[in-house]
């Protein structure tokens, strides 16, 4: 959904560009529907040149060792691996009803534009479509429990999210929630904990997710969950029960899907009787705004947490010839680091296409690189990623593109 709207949005800025231009919603939400199918065949396609037998239905585990379809099919294996992911949270009087109440799955199945909508819940979720909704032109609420926006992230990303979103014309009501929603025959009226009551089409409910656990069986195998509902494994993937695996959401969070990807693979191989750990210093979060976030390791206040001597540069981009091209010069780099040893701890990035970046920065701290190493990497001009090799070059006292004056 994001990708046309960005090019369009892209262009727009261009003042010698002239030209007017609509999108046809219907028409584009069934080529968002198209590429999501696409992807999906090229992974059924994958699965039947290995050979894999695929099942649809409802399965439950009768015991360690055999699954039972809704059809009453009844397959059996020596392993078995739970992969089922995770449900949209509701809260109570917003239940999801696939027509005016939306998850951010039903949401997709929509074909008429919205004239307004109101977002519950501001992580990464609904931010993501409070600004492509809103560069649709669609009058954008969007409400929060919390304080801030991304309340989970460093709060240097909710400050610059919110100040995007405000100029996009996204109204949005932190430390607020929902009192009530009076659904009418085309639209809602919906009353806020701070006295207003607001009109919209759709309600879209972005307030979590919950392990998808419910009916499974798992108690016919004995595999355990942990308190709050996800299933419990080691760094084998293995469940309580040493037959059972479980991978992705349903294994906890983060709940990324490159995270399940690499849980996956050791899972099987871990079944095949390789030596397979999962145990990454750094996972990429991602979220898709504009600018695009990064963040890949620890933050500041985890970081001192965990008991290190803790520095942290924050670089703008707006020097940057890359940021000034696109037009976008409103992002940071921040890097997180150790002041004794100079190890890199965390980097954190709000900047266009800052999405691929986060493979540099997940494998700097994998490798458990310094503020030299990133510093003394060629980075190709111009380009965003040259922010890291700056940013580094800051800390370390010696900026190629940032007076620090004189000493």
């Amino acid at each position: 959904m994001i990708r046309p709207v960005e090019l369009l949005s892209s262009i727009a800025k261009l003042r010698f560009v002239k030209l007017n231009y609509d999108i046809d919603f219907s028409e584009y939400m069934g080529w968002v529907e198209g590429i999501s199918s696409k992807v999906s065949e090229g992974v059924r396609g994958l699965l039947r040149m290995y050979n894999v037998d695929v099942y649809y239905g409802q399965a439950t585990l009768k015991s360690d060792t055999l699954v039972e379809l809704g059809d009453g099919t009844s397959l059996k294996a020596s392993n078995i691996i739970i992969a089922t992911g995770t449900d949209p949270s509701t809260i109570p009087g917003l239940e999801f009803d696939g027509s005016m109440v939306h998850s951010n799955r039903s949401i997709l199945s929509i074909r008429r534009k919205p004239s307004r909508i109101l977002i519950v819940g501001s992580g990464y979720i609904g931010v993501e479509f409070a600004g492509l909704l809103a560069k649709l032109g669609v009058e954008v609420y969007m409400v929060e429990v919390l304080e801030r926006v991304l309340p989970a992230m460093d709060e240097d990303f909710s400050k610059l999210l919110s100040r995007r979103l405000s100029r996009l014309g996204v109204k949005t009501y932190t430390s607020t929630t929902v009192k009530s929603v009076d659904k009418r025959e085309s639209y809602a009226l919906v009353s806020l904990s701070n006295g207003l009551t607001i009109e919209v089409d759709y309600i879209l409910v972005a307030v979590g997710r919950r392990p998808n656990t419910r009916n499974l069986g798992l108690e016919n195998a004995k595999v355990e969950l942990d308190d709050r509902g996800y299933i419990r494994v080691d760094d084998t993937m293995r469940t309580s029960n040493p037959r059972i695996y479980a991978t992705g959401d349903v294994a906890g969070p983060p709940l990324l899907a490159h995270k399940a990807f690499m849980q996956a693979v050791t899972a099987a191989e871990s079944i095949g009787g390789l030596k397979s750990y999962y145990n990454p210093k750094a996972i990429p979060s991602v979220v898709f705004t504009d600018p695009e976030i990064v963040s890949v390791g620890l933050t500041e206040s985890e970081a001192r947490r965990e008991g290190y001597s803790v520095g942290v540069v924050k670089l703008p981009i707006g020097a940057l010839a890359k940021a000034i091209i696109e037009d976008s010069t409103d992002g940071f780099a921040k890097i997180v680091y150790d002041t004794n040893t100079k190890t890199i701890l965390g980097i954190h990035i709000a900047a266009p296409h800052a999405s691929e970046l986060a493979g540099e920065a997940s494998l700097a701290i994998e490798l458990g690189a310094t503020l030299e190493d990133l510093s003394l990497t060629i980075h190709p001009h111009p380009t965003i990623s040259e922010v890291l090799q700056e940013a580094s070059e800051l800390a370390l006292g010696r900026p190629k593109h940032y007076y620090i004056g004189k000493k």
